[in-house]
């Protein structure tokens, strides 16, 4: 009875979707390079939902990060920065960043994260930057959600290729 119980009690509250930590991609690197810019610092990065940690997916549980959405992203983004060799925190060249947005789905088919990010600097110059990046669903939660939680690495490599590539980026950062 007692493990009826606990395992009704487990599938009820769900589960928390765990986004791994963030790998930084080569190719995003070596954009950054390409764009021969000086070292430049970075601020803390803001939110429209401060401290956002957790999406609910479906009605499995809550797809996780930490410690929260923008400061997963700004970090993703300092990485690069350093193994561009570009990244400096003394630099007088502070580029910011605000996440207007931050969704997914989790369809049967297919999913989607999706980010609007603002990077801007000291003189009031910025870019708006809206990333999609889609990945497989499936039928069942708990598969989906793990794709969810799986895919976010990917999703925020795709966010920062899209602002490098950008060319108000490099207008942004010198």
């Amino acid at each position: 009875m007692f493990l009826a119980t606990l395992a009704a009690v487990a599938m009820l509250s769900g589960c928390a979707y765990n986004a791994s930590p963030y790998g930084a991609s080569v190719k995003n690197v070596e954009s950054i390079k390409f764009l021969n810019i000086k070292p430049v610092a970075v601020a803390k990065f803001e939110s429209s939902k401060p401290g956002l940690a957790s999406i609910t997916c479906r009605a499995a549980g809550p797809v996780t990060v930490s410690p929260s959405f923008e400061s997963y992203i700004e970090k993703a983004f300092i990485d690069e920065l350093k193994l561009a060799g570009v990244y400096d925190p003394a630099s007088s060249m502070v580029v910011s960043g605000k996440l207007e947005e931050v969704d997914f789905s989790s369809g049967i088919t297919d999913g989607k994260w999706l980010f609007t990010l603002v990077v801007s600097n000291a003189r009031k110059e910025s870019v708006s930057i809206k990333s999609v990046f889609g990945f497989s669903g499936s039928f069942v939660a708990d598969k989906a959600c793990q794709e969810v939680a799986q895919a976010l690495g990917p999703a925020v490599q795709k966010l920062i290729e899209d602002v490098v590539r950008d060319p108000k980026f490099k207008q942004i950062a010198m």
